[in-house]
């Protein structure tokens, strides 16, 4: 008979592959999950908890808000909106808005909604390159946001970025399909 001990390869200890940060688990219990995943029921639960601020933001600076309008959860935006959601607010990793993210991906009905909230001053205000949400509408090659935000806002085509740049100089985007606005 042996010991039982580690040096005789028949025990071994369980050892997990799968490690969360407390960050991570905040998320995933938080309002950044259920706003990014459009969980209506759960966004409810956790707004009606009278300590919750719908503006806390996670280690990157997002709300909310942020995840919501990333990830086209129009529903998920105007309840985070109704409960005192700030348009406004702004990432501190990159100064982006919610109206940023949601340009970015193309997601026109939240970008609309959040600008109806935020008017031309949203539309105006820019990250930390000095790009508003038209530049990064282009930047990400959104054809349909980058001709509804020329047509919208004006002025925003004739905005330059920190480096110099006109929004219509960013991303992709063939010239015949900007709005003459951009080109």
């Amino acid at each position: 008979m042996h010991d039982h001990d580690s040096s005789c390869g028949c025990v071994s200890s369980a050892t997990t592959s799968v490690h969360q940060t407390l960050e991570e688990m905040d998320f995933e219990r938080g309002l950044w999950s259920a706003a990014a995943m459009g969980d209506m029921n759960r966004l409810d639960r956790l707004l009606s908890k009278s300590n919750v601020d719908v503006n806390t933001q996670d280690k990157y600076g997002y709300t909310a808000l942020h995840y919501a309008a990333r990830n086209n959860q129009l529903e998920a935006c105007v309840k985070l909106l109704q409960s005192g959601a700030d348009v406004f607010r702004a990432t501190s990793s990159d100064g982006a808005t919610a109206a940023h993210r949601a340009a970015f991906a193309g997601h026109l009905s939240v970008l609309q909604l959040l600008l109806a909230k935020g008017g031309e001053s949203l539309s105006l205000t820019t990250d930390h390159d000095g790009q508003t949400c038209l530049h990064s509408a282009c930047r990400g090659n959104q054809v349909n946001t980058v001709q509804w935000l020329s047509a919208n806002y004006p002025r925003l085509t004739k905005m330059k970025d920190d480096k110099g740049r006109f929004p219509a100089l960013l991303g992709n985007l063939d010239p015949a399909e900007q709005s003459d606005s951009v080109s």
